[in-house]
């Protein structure tokens, strides 16, 4: 089991909810093909943090690359696009979740 985290950073402190709301949608997307529910989190906007960031977080059986053809329509023509001109980097994060199965698998449960 994995936890991916997809962190934006907006480019203004205005664009913070917008960017939220479109990785809100691009995560629907997904999960109305099968993917886990993901959370979205701001970070540093009205709570201390070091910057602004939003980010999309959701736990997936694998990691497997996405190809063009399995990415939904919309991501690529419309949510894409709105996220581009909102954000100044996108930064993918993978994590192996450290199940009692794993743990077992190495010895340590």
């Amino acid at each position: 089991m994995f936890r991916i985290r997809r962190i934006c950073k907006p480019k203004t402190r205005p664009d913070t909810w917008k960017v939220a709301g479109i990785l809100k949608n691009v995560c629907a997307e997904y999960e109305k093909k099968g993917r886990s529910p993901a959370t979205i989190v701001i970070g540093g906007f009205g709570t201390p943090g070091a910057e602004i960031t939003v980010t999309a977080e959701w736990d997936q059986e694998s990691i497997e690359a996405n190809p063009r053809k399995d990415v939904p329509e919309i991501i690529m023509s419309k949510y894409s696009v709105e996220l581009a001109k909102l954000i100044q980097s996108n930064e993918i994060q993978f994590y192996e979740i450290a199940t009692d199965e794993k743990l077992n698998q190495w010895g340590v449960a």
